[in-house]
């Protein structure tokens, strides 16, 4: 069954409304005004599991430095591994010296193949 999502509280809905019935947003108005990297920086909210695991590697493909502050924000707050690997292995690619900086610190992040992941970014990458 297809859901439909608000961008701005991801609402989850099961029919395609113009306005959030949550909480009011002009969906095809707010949706119009993203470009397509603002549209995938959004997309690390998503609830859905695997839809901001390929935004943060699409990002990264990108290698898109206004996406750096999210990718961080997500690594910070998610509990999920495989966004934050995900995420990391983005800011690798980006390679923004805030990204590096920040890779710098994960050495000791929680989940082990995070801190894995951002150590053998930074050892095969010379930044």
């Amino acid at each position: 069954m297809v859901r439909f999502f608000c961008p701005r509280c991801w609402a989850d809905f099961a029919k395609d409304f113009a306005r959030c019935p949550k909480c009011g947003l002009n969906i095809p108005a707010f949706l119009e005004s993203k470009d397509y990297v603002d549209r995938l920086i959004l997309a690390l909210g998503h609830p859905e599991k695997g839809t901001p695991v390929r935004a943060a590697w699409i990002l990264g493909q990108l290698r898109r430095p206004e996406a750096v502050e999210a990718l961080i924000e997500s690594i910070r707050t998610t509990r999920d591994v495989y966004l934050a690997r995900a995420a990391v292995k983005a800011l690798g690619k980006i390679g923004t010296p805030e990204a590096i900086e920040f890779l710098k610190t994960l050495g000791r992040h929680p989940a082990r193949t995070v801190s894995e992941e951002a150590v053998r970014i930074l050892r095969d990458c010379r930044f």
